[in-house]
């Protein structure tokens, strides 16, 4: 067996079994455990298995194993860049919030000092 087709598998182990320990932790979601767990199994199958790669490509009716691993990788990266401009935006809306709250406070408190 060649180097990688031992280790993709042993670490994609490590990494589901720290995802399901985030979950339980309450850090990280359910879906988001569950498509990295997919993602991860994923890749140790074709880590294990090369040929398998052309197998599930065929089925989703492209011809080469590799291309259709540089799809999921691909669609997984896109899945994790809206993931991450949803929490920026929801941690935008939330600062000016924030913001708003303390610009008021101080406007009041000036307000009774000067009285």
């Amino acid at each position: 067996m060649l180097f990688y087709s031992i280790v993709f598998p042993i670490i994609s182990l490590i990494v589901i079994i720290w995802l399901l320990l985030r979950y339980l932790k309450g850090n990280d979601s359910l879906i988001s455990v569950i498509l990295w767990s997919v993602f991860l199994i994923i890749v140790s199958i074709f880590s294990v298995f090369p040929n398998a790669s052309t197998t599930f490509a065929k089925l989703f009716g492209i011809t080469r194993g590799l291309d259709f691993i540089i799809i999921i990788v691909f669609a997984v990266l896109v899945y994790t860049i809206f993931k991450l401009y949803s929490k920026i935006d929801k941690l935008e809306d939330n600062m000016n919030k924030i913001v708003k709250e303390v610009a008021l406070n101080n406007e009041i408190s000036l307000i009774d000092e000067e009285e």
